[in-house]
């Protein structure tokens, strides 16, 4: 965002406020491959990799999506299907690029595991010693349960009165204008650790202790720390003009009357920390193969983001670090879906089988949805 960087002195009183103690291998990007092209890798000798063809065999003619499999660290498929700008007739590839939704609040999780890792974060600091404005809530208002999305908090998703205030603050509201707003109007949905109550507002306060932290806007934190260091040229945070000029930026798209309709732009685009990236199924391979190393953080930090969050009562709530956490199959996974203005995207990993699955969509209308797409592609792996 368009904000001046904090003195270092304040990124020092921040970090201490929040409880902080004293004290690049590049992976090449897979080629581009036209619609329709088999693209399988593996030593099934491609089989699988139609089967998955043909569950996208569907959206041929229309908005349609990106698909990737990783098994055992090797990009065994990835296609695109359909097209990305119906007006031109432009066809999605493997370097379309796609806004994730909230798949990526997992990089602004991965950013404060990375500034705890530092000692400038601590997670159960509460979230009003670290941003000032926030200093009304309860002391059990923490950067952990923000995380899991036990904190409680009302924010814009609730409360009408709310995201009111904000699309009035400004033109394009900002993380900056979202303090303002809660420090003016915010409230509790829930004591602290009663309830898991999924919240935008919750990640959009931590991509904002983010910035408070490290004296870094969001998307240049991003850029510095995860995207530059892993190779992930076409990943990017918003704001950035590359949404609207790079020409392989896909166009999304709802249906109505039998037709597909553009979105357009909405008034939160702004907004950094629930869902703010774009990103490419190349650029996922690189994020993907990072979390089996100690590339980004150790393995020792990143296991907090697989430990489910627990409420007051001792219930587990099945949600870690923006990642969901469940078995399917017999099989332990992590993921997370994502949708905004038509965009629709699931991350699907199995860790412990090294299997991966990214799906991309650009259209909100799918009968199956990203997430189905996901686990119906992992079926024919995990056999």
């Amino acid at each position: 965002m368009n904000r001046k960087f904090l003195l270092l002195s304040f990124v020092t009183i921040f970090a201490l406020a929040c409880g902080a103690s004293t004290g690049v291998d590049e992976n090449a990007t897979e080629e581009s491959q036209p619609v329709g092209e088999e693209t399988g890798m593996g030593t099934d000798g491609g089989g699988m990799s139609l089967e998955v063809d043909a569950l996208m065999a569907r959206y041929a003619d229309g908005p349609g999506g990106a698909v990737m499999v990783i098994q055992d660290g090797e990009i065994v498929h990835q296609n695109g299907y359909g097209l990305a700008d119906v007006k031109t007739g432009k066809s999605i590839t493997t370097d379309s690029v796609f806004h994730l939704g909230s798949v990526g609040k997992q990089f602004t999780a991965m950013g404060v595991m990375m500034l705890v890792e530092r000692g400038l974060v601590e997670y159960d600091a509460p979230i009003g010693t670290c941003i000032p404005e926030l200093a009304w809530m309860d002391n059990e208002v923490t950067v952990r349960r923000l995380l899991h999305h036990t904190s409680g908090i009302l924010g814009y998703d609730e409360s009408e009165d709310i995201y009111n205030a904000l699309v009035e603050s400004s033109a394009t509201p900002t993380n900056e204008d979202l303090l303002d707003v809660l420090a003016q109007q915010g409230g509790m949905l829930a004591n602290p650790g009663d309830e898991y109550s999924y919240s935008n507002t919750g990640y959009e306060i931590l991509g904002s202790l983010i910035e408070r932290v490290s004296g870094q806007s969001y998307s240049a934190f991003m850029d510095e720390n995860i995207f530059k260091p892993l190779g992930m040229l076409n990943t990017f945070s918003v704001p950035n003009d590359r949404r609207l000029k790079d020409e392989n930026v896909a166009q999304s798209y709802y249906f109505e009357d039998g037709q597909p309709w553009a979105y357009e732009p909405d008034i939160l685009d702004a907004l950094n920390g629930s869902g703010s990236i774009y990103s490419t199924l190349s650029d996922m391979y690189l994020y993907d193969q990072a979390l089996y190393t100690n590339k980004l953080v150790s393995q020792e930090t990143l296991a907090e983001a697989y430990v489910s969050g627990v409420l007051n009562n001792g219930e587990e709530t099945a949600y870690g670090f923006a990642l969901d956490l469940g078995e399917y199959a017999g099989e332990t996974y992590v993921g997370h879906s994502g949708s905004w203005l038509g965009f629709d995207s699931y991350y699907l990993r199995f860790p412990e089988r090294k299997l991966s699955v990214v799906v991309l969509l650009n259209l909100d209308y799918s009968e199956e949805g990203a997430e189905g797409i996901a686990f119906s592609a992992a079926d024919l792996y995990l056999k």
